[in-house]
């Protein structure tokens, strides 16, 4: 699904895959096989978002601050930047609150490790016995642009492959780097200065909400995983740009534009789709978010809180839900 890599560049921590490296993508950006049109129509809800601008921001209630930034889980060396910029909060912080700490994300890769069942189809029938040929060869071709094998590919879950196939090639050549989103230089920071850290859910729940739904369903979404390499190149070019230009609405929104480079897709299906994914890896867990926030505000003064960016904007963001429950926020 086409918003899928977006979703895992800006919503979710690295825990299913390793992080990218940067300079991975040198495409131009998928603004230039936009109609002129459709780009206009995305400005104008970009700027209509709540909270659309802006990667950080300051919470305020009472005596209580929070300092919010929102992330994005692709190694860049822009990173240093924002770094610098939280230095001051992270320093007289009293904690930090992540989607998910670098011991939560070891444990869920020692999860699937020990349980690789969650990952491979052990028995019955493979992928390529569920798709029709052309579809399968579509996926086996996507699958090796990625390095994977399609003998691998043909048993792997299908909500994993498509977790897979979400990566733009351009980047998956780099994953094993090793090197940091701004989620993990900054937890690295927290360990420097004794800052303790403390997940915003189990890491448990995010792997069940990843790997959710029947395997007809997962096979239903692997169908339209697969789009032109290029696309995905050149979407993740707009949607790093965008992120560094504090335009979160703006990559975020864009994927809806580019049905046109997807001609097995239904429409209405995209749709319904969309939408559901949305609600369930981002408002969803926006609106869980808040009671740990607050808890964690009943006891400390002073509250470092990182997580993608996408979790920032839109009615349903953690800066408009904070605004309902009473704190003020202001950008930095």
């Amino acid at each position: 699904m086409i918003r899928l890599f977006a979703l895992a560049a800006l919503t979710l921590p690295s825990l299913i895959l390793p992080s990218l490296a940067h300079a991975l993508c040198n495409a131009d950006g998928i603004e230039t096989l936009m109609a002129p049109a459709d780009l206009a129509d995305l400005n104008d809800v970009a700027a209509a978002t709540p909270y659309g601008q802006g990667l950080y921001w300051s919470a305020q209630k009472g005596d209580v601050e929070l300092s919010i930034i929102g992330t994005m889980h692709l190694a860049d060396p822009r990173h240093a930047n924002l770094r610098t910029r939280a230095a001051p909060q992270l320093e007289r912080a009293d904690i930090l609150l992540v989607e998910a700490t670098l011991e939560d994300q070891n444990a869920m890769q020692v999860n699937m490790a020990q349980n690789p069942e969650m990952m491979t189809i052990n028995d019955g029938p493979t992928l390529p016995d569920q798709l029709d040929p052309d579809t399968w060869a579509q996926i086996r071709d996507a699958a090796a642009l990625r390095g994977v094998p399609g003998f691998i590919a043909a048993k792997m879950q299908p909500w994993f492959l498509s977790m897979t196939l979400a990566i733009a090639p351009c980047a998956m050549a780099s994953m094993m780097a090793g090197e940091l989103g701004l989620d993990g230089l900054l937890m690295e920071d927290a360990a420097a200065l004794n800052v303790p850290v403390m997940a915003l859910e189990p890491w448990q729940d995010t792997l069940a909400l990843l790997s959710s739904g029947t395997f007809d369903e997962q096979i239903d979404a692997l169908r339209y995983s697969v789009i032109d390499p290029d696309i995905q190149d050149a979407l993740i070019t707009s949607l790093v740009t965008s992120y560094f230009a504090e335009e979160t609405a703006y990559g975020w929104h864009i994927g809806r534009y580019l049905t046109d480079h997807m001609p097995n897709m239904d429409l209405a299906l995209f749709d319904a789709q969309m939408a559901e994914l949305e609600e369930s890896l981002l408002n969803n867990r926006n609106r869980a978010w808040i009671p740990v926030i607050e808890n964690a505000a009943a006891s400390h003064d002073q509250i470092f809180i990182a997580f993608g960016a996408a979790h920032l904007i839109g009615d349903q963001g953690v800066l408009n839900l904070l605004e309902g429950n009473g704190w003020t926020i202001t950008r930095r």
